[in-house]
């Protein structure tokens, strides 16, 4: 059995990651070397967001809630770039929307053994 805060680590915040680091070089221009920083990991670490070989999630990319899910990470970008925020609050900002919202359900459905997250109390909708 997967705890939710477990699927989220596993199975979303490496897709939050990516959007958000080629976000930050798409359309802020930034540097990978400074958003490996920004990130606290390597720029090998980006390099492999960037080239697609971290951060895929068919799941996620499936949702019928991931337009959301991708608008909301372009706003990340704009406030982490504009040093309106930082990546972690960003992150954990982006973690409590694909809860609210039902993100996760959709593994949850596609997925034996993971606890469904309405059952989980760190979810501000089981609140």
């Amino acid at each position: 059995m997967r705890l939710p805060c477990e699927t989220i680590i596993v199975e979303i915040l490496p897709i939050m990651r990516k959007k958000l680091a080629l976000d930050l070089i798409e359309t802020h221009r930034m540097r990978k070397a400074d958003v490996a920083r920004l990130f606290g990991v390597s720029g090998t670490a980006i390099s492999q967001y960037v080239y697609g070989m971290r951060g895929n999630n068919s799941l996620l990319e499936d949702s019928p809630h991931y337009e959301r899910f991708v608008k909301e990470i372009s706003l990340s970008a704009e406030k982490v770039a504009e040093k309106k925020s930082n990546v972690t609050d960003e992150l954990c900002r982006l973690c409590d929307l694909v809860k609210c919202i039902g993100m996760v359900d959709g593994i949850y459905d596609n997925k034996k053994g993971y606890i469904p997250v309405i059952k989980c109390a760190e979810c501000p909708r089981s609140g």
